[in-house]
């Protein structure tokens, strides 16, 4: 609920993020091929739609990096860098990229995102930031480049260029870099894009005042044609949308997915910070409407921000209250500022695309991506030279495939682990004295005994009951092995659950008692139980059981589908927590 405090907190993240905002929308909207003023509102309207509909307090959507790249990639082929074509097929992909996201969201799918690997996550940000610090590098020397060239072709046109390069775009570039790096590093908390910006404008004219605008010969950004309401619409007419529908339809999903794998990342790291529940399928929901709404209202595709996410964090953002007063402050900017803007020198906003560019290749998290498994260094790897070589596109669908095999991968390695004599001691029950046992009697006849470790395993009643100074193993118990199970047991891991028993038989041959320990049990289908009901008629038809120890009654209706519940008898098979019945 809302109050002074937490409206304050609020007013002043939005403030902040609003201000933050400015240079990285003129930035990225460049990138993406487009006239600054369509970063700006892709910076307004999504962030409103997104703040309304979506889920996370923080989380900030807006223009993206990883996107504008791809927009850019996309549209190439089809028409020429900022014209109406350019703009049009931009659009359109907020549309379409907006019903995909829209439909993942009412089917309840939002939970595919948070399977997508951490290690892919990051291979394909490194790769978006070296791609970005390469496709400006012709900005940077005041050199005309091609837009969205593959990187192979990027490279010789940058060496080529460097003997044309315009010494004073170069100086006003390296201004803009060195002072923002300077501020990040001695003054983190201060908004170091902005001074960034400022600082290369201020030195870009001076240079015009002393040596002339002429001779300096500096391209600027000029000036933006803004609108208060700039109404647009997708437009799928036959004419305008056939021959590059081959191109603007695979990207639409591609935009949709890499989009919301950005914003469930982003949302769950704000709230394991502030502590929220998400509810992730929302989360998806509100990134689709800001998408589709925001192609009647010029805008291109867009995402949740991780600079302007935690931006709003670490200023006090309390609730999304905070993103609708980063919109007022930045059109409140975009008026009095818009003069200034159409002075920014191009090579000052290539020094702050290569600020981002570099600002995606983080570090530390590759060298913790480096010291992990050999898997995942394999698949970092892989990944990050299929973006920059193959395209962002490529590498998102290939990382969601390597996702899912590395997942299922590890799901179907479950851990298993034979306890027989001493280890499997504390699996027996010890030092419980006979009134706790009454006391815990269930409808069922059964009651409660303590384990070691401080865990309660149930057995009936009609058991010999021990007390403080019998701590002995029972006779009953004396050729009895305990199989602990953690993970998921499915058709892809039971080889792992039957080899377990496999050498199981070679130490009792199958002729001991048997409990399966499935506290940390998280699923199991019909392959899984079908494999237990196996070894279960095996053992009773040697003159052994088989006891199954679960944590709840999650798994009840495959014991009873797949009959392990009537071959072991409903005896046999006990219960950590309660049920809603009360029992054991």
């Amino acid at each position: 609920m809302l109050n002074r405090k937490i409206v304050k907190a609020d007013i002043i993240a939005g403030v902040t993020a609003g201000v933050l905002i400015l240079p990285q929308a003129i930035a990225l909207a460049t990138l993406a091929g487009l006239p600054p003023e369509y970063g700006l509102y892709t910076s307004i309207f999504p962030v409103m739609f997104a703040a309304l509909y979506g889920s996370s307090w923080h989380a900030m959507s807006g223009p993206n990096t990883a996107l504008s790249i791809l927009i850019a990639f996309t549209i190439a082929p089809y028409a020429s860098i900022a014209s109406p074509e350019w703009i049009q097929y931009a659009v359109t992909l907020a549309f379409m990229a907006g019903v995909i996201q829209i439909a993942l969201g009412f089917l309840r799918l939002g939970i595919i995102f948070n399977y997508f690997s951490q290690t892919v996550t990051i291979a394909l940000i490194t790769g978006v930031g070296i791609i970005i610090i390469v496709s400006q590098l012709g900005n940077f020397m005041g050199v005309l480049m091609n837009i969205a060239e593959p990187i192979e072709d990027a490279i010789p046109q940058v060496i080529y260029g460097i003997s044309r390069a315009n010494g004073f775009a170069v100086s006003v570039g390296i201004v803009t870099v060195l002072s923002g790096l300077l501020i990040k590093h001695y003054y983190p908390k201060l908004p170091f894009l902005i001074i960034a910006v400022v600082m290369g404008m201020l030195f870009s004219a001076g240079l015009e005042l002393i040596l002339g605008e002429t001779s300096v010969g500096l391209d600027k950004l000029g000036t933006m044609s803004l609108s208060a309401l700039p109404l647009s619409s997708p437009d799928f007419s036959p004419e305008n949308f056939a021959e590059a529908s081959q191109g603007l339809l695979p990207a639409a999903f591609v935009i949709a997915f890499l989009g919301l794998i950005q914003a469930s990342l982003i949302a769950r790291a704000m709230a394991i910070k502030s502590g929220q529940c998400i509810d992730i399928n929302q989360e998806v929901l509100g990134q689709g409407i800001s998408n589709l709404a925001g192609s009647f209202v010029s805008c291109y595709p867009s995402c949740s921000s991780f600079n302007r996410s935690a931006s709003n964090f670490e200023s006090g953002g309390r609730t999304p209250l905070s993103a609708l007063i980063s919109v007022v402050t930045l059109g409140v900017l975009i008026v009095f500022a818009a003069p200034l803007i159409a002075h920014m020198p191009i090579s000052v906003m290539a020094g702050i695309l290569l600020l981002v560019g570099a600002g995606l290749i983080k570090k530390s998290d590759i060298k913790k991506t480096l010291l992990e498994k050999k898997e995942n260094q394999f698949i970092f790897a892989l990944i990050l030279f299929s973006t920059i070589y193959g395209g962002v596109d490529y590498a998102v669908f290939f990382g969601i495939f390597l996702s899912i095999i590395a997942y299922l991968k590890n799901a179907s390695k479950p851990e298993i682990e034979l306890l027989t004599g001493k280890e499997a001691q504390q699996y027996f029950p010890q030092s419980v004295p006979d009134k706790n046992v009454q006391n815990t009697v269930s409808k069922e006849g059964r009651g409660c005994c303590q384990f070691s470790k401080n865990k309660c395993f149930l057995v009936s009643s009609k058991e010999k009951k021990y007390n403080d100074l019998n701590v002995e193993i029972p006779k009953q118990f004396d050729h009895v092995t305990v199989l602990q199970i953690s993970g998921s047991l499915f058709f892809g891991s039971v080889m792992r659950l039957e080899s377990a028993l496999t050498e199981l038989r070679k130490q009792d041959n199958g002729k001991g008692d048997l409990i399966i320990s499935g506290e940390n049990l998280q699923s199991i289908d019909g392959t899984g139980a079908e494999v237990l009901v196996r070894e279960a008629q095996s053992r009773i038809k040697a003159g052994a059981r088989m006891l199954l120890w679960l944590r709840n009654h999650n798994h009840d209706a495959v014991l009873q589908s797949s009959g392990l519940k009537k071959v072991i008898g409903e005896k046999n098979i006990y219960y950590l927590k309660e049920n809603n019945n009360g029992d054991h």
